[in-house]
């Protein structure tokens, strides 16, 4: 029987040697698969020639947003599945995505809930995930311009799907410092850019509450010590971002 919805895979990938086979493993059920890398100079290229129907481009990165939508605008077919390079789809996400591909579409993007690698393991299931958008009609959707934690926008219906993707981003303590101090940067610039403006009183009093949401609301108490340090880093992020913001205000005047 013949698919309704033909999907085109993409994915962004830069010095992505330890994941990017995983990832391109688990999109081997898509009618199409293309990988934009900005000139990785790891064994990144080497690895992606052991998928044949991989189609690989190159250029220079232009921002996470840009060079996402650049790949999505590659696409063949109307339907995309997007994936960074260090993600992948579950076996259960496959089953499910193949069940989809064979009924009429009841949207025209799909929220698909993500599984994080904290430091040295997996996600307790009883933390609550955050879900992302990646499948998604690409004549009815759109990279939005953020320059970091940059999102699919999608004119139309939006929907759940249960097709869980693993997410490798945060291997270690350190990848997470490093990734903190250039995000919260990025972060700092979009809300000076975008007229926000931080408070002394933001500063001292923002970051316990988001470490208590972390925590607790979003249930990463149930990671144990993994769950404690990641909360805790993620508070600083919070807080570093918004010190970055009031800096900036205070060269501006």
């Amino acid at each position: 029987m013949p698919k309704i919805n033909s999907v085109s895979a993409v994915v962004t990938s830069f010095n992505s040697e330890k994941t990017i086979e995983k990832c391109l493993a688990s999109l081997s059920w898509a009618d199409e698969i293309i990988v934009l890398d900005s000139y990785s100079e790891d064994e990144t290229l080497n690895i992606i020639e052991k998928f044949p129907q991989v189609r690989l481009e190159q250029q220079a990165f232009k921002g996470f947003s840009q060079q996402k939508q650049d790949v999505i605008d590659m696409a063949v077919h109307d339907w995309v599945m997007l994936l960074d390079a260090d993600e992948c789809l579950t076996p259960k996400a496959i089953t499910q995505l193949g069940k989809w591909q064979n009924k009429p579409a009841k949207a025209d993007g799909y929220n698909l809930p993500r599984i994080e690698w904290v430091f040295w393991h997996w996600a307790h299931p009883w933390v609550k995930r955050n879900e992302f958008i990646r499948l998604f009609n690409r004549k009815k959707s759109h990279m939005s311009q953020d320059l970091v934690h940059e999102s699919i926008k999608v004119d139309g219906v939006v929907k759940k799907i249960y097709a869980p993707f693993k997410h490798y981003g945060e291997t270690s303590i350190q990848v997470k410092l490093d990734k903190i101090n250039r995000y919260s940067a990025l972060a700092a610039q979009q809300k000076f850019n975008r007229g926000k403006r931080c408070s002394p009183l933001r500063l001292f009093l923002y970051p316990p509450f988001y470490f208590f949401r972390q925590f607790i609301i979003k249930r990463q108490i149930f990671n144990g010590v993994a769950g404690v340090i990641n909360a805790t880093l993620n508070s600083y992020y919070a807080y570093l971002k918004y010190a970055k913001l009031y800096e900036l205000q205070q060269n501006k005047d």
